[in-house]
């Protein structure tokens, strides 16, 4: 026979693993593209965050920042159209370091049709971070991290990347997906941003350079709440 006092506490757990859950994939920062405006016009976020600008007319627009992105009908990086239309049109850009971008709309920018995103450091206490060495290694070579949590990314020299085994995130020079004009593939620039690992399990990240076959890192993503025996 079920316990209602360990049924009503699994309720009650549960409620709230749902409203973490909501809360760890709420990095998403809306901008509604409408009569020669962007509202907000400044959008504050965090590294790892997007920005999903919803385009709601009437005239033809698009976002614009100058070698970084242009997106109407998708973004120009991820193979869509930047060209400024006026369709029901949604784009979004992730941004990983921390820094202000202005952007415009191209055919509008005289009626001052500009934007800013103010990209701030993660607010977590304590950030994680994973370094490409210069000895071809990874450190730490392993890690553990809550879900939604951010992990700081850098290359301390050589010719690196990070290609996790899900194609979730190539980075290096910027990342793949993040509808910016970017370059994925190893390098030895000095690069560095931040992730947020909103699933659970287990990512085993690698670099791409063919010379560097054992650089290897595994991050263990675990669930906000663990559950006792006995909820059922």
């Amino acid at each position: 026979m079920k316990n209602p006092q360990v049924t009503k506490y699994a309720q009650f757990w549960l409620l709230t693993l749902c409203m973490v859950s909501l809360t760890v994939s709420a990095a998403v920062h809306e901008v509604i593209v409408q009569d020669n405006s962007f509202s907000p016009a400044t959008v504050v976020i965090e590294a790892g965050d997007t920005v999903r600008w919803i385009n709601q007319g009437p005239g033809a627009h698009n976002i614009y920042a100058v070698g970084r992105f242009r997106c109407a009908n998708g973004c120009e990086a991820e193979g869509g159209n930047g060209n400024p239309s006026n369709a029901a049109w949604v784009a979004e850009v992730t941004f990983r370091v921390p820094e202000t971008i202005p952007y415009e709309c191209q055919p509008h920018v005289n009626f001052g049709m500009v934007g800013t995103i103010v990209v701030n450091q993660p607010a977590d206490a304590v950030v994680p971070e994973i370094t490409a060495n210069p000895d071809n290694t990874f450190s730490p070579t392993q890690l553990t991290i809550m879900q939604g949590d951010v992990v700081f990314f850098r290359n301390a020299g050589g010719e690196h990347n990070i290609h996790s085994n899900d194609d979730g995130l190539i980075c290096a020079d910027g990342c793949v997906g993040d509808g910016q004009n970017a370059d994925a593939d190893p390098t030895g620039f000095p690069w560095e941003f931040y992730h947020r690992f909103a699933q659970p399990g287990t990512v085993i990240l690698q670099c791409d350079n063919p010379a560097h076959p054992a650089q290897l890192t595994t991050i263990e993503v675990i669930s906000e709440l663990i559950f006792s025996n006995g909820f059922d």
